[in-house]
């Protein structure tokens, strides 16, 4: 008697299995750029606030005109910060990509 692979029901487990992994792969990759998008927001927000607030002197940070990085305290605060940005950079990235490959038609 022989066999030829597994049985029906391992095949549909697995079928089932593989389903359920892509639809969590797609929601982690929605909660990723949602998560670069906001902290991307966030950095905007404290740029704006540090530039118009650094000339009148009631910036909290410090009282200076020229805003730097290591200014930035609630930005690069969050532990996905960096992973962030690369996220975002790599999302623009394959956008370019896709567009060079996919122009849009006249």
């Amino acid at each position: 008697m022989s066999q030829s692979g597994p049985p029906a029901d391992a095949k549909q487990a697995q079928a089932a299995a593989l389903q359920e992994l892509e639809a969590a792969q797609r929601r982690k990759r929605t909660i990723d750029t949602s998560l670069a998008n906001l902290e991307h927001s966030i950095y905007a927000f404290e740029g704006s606030y540090l530039d118009e607030t650094a000339a009148s002197g009631g910036n909290i940070i410090k009282k200076k005109i020229e805003v730097t990085e290591g200014d930035r305290l609630f930005s690069t605060s969050s532990g996905t910060y960096q992973q962030s940005l690369a996220a975002k950079r790599q999302q623009e990235a394959d956008m370019m990509a896709y567009v060079s490959k996919h122009p849009p038609s006249k």
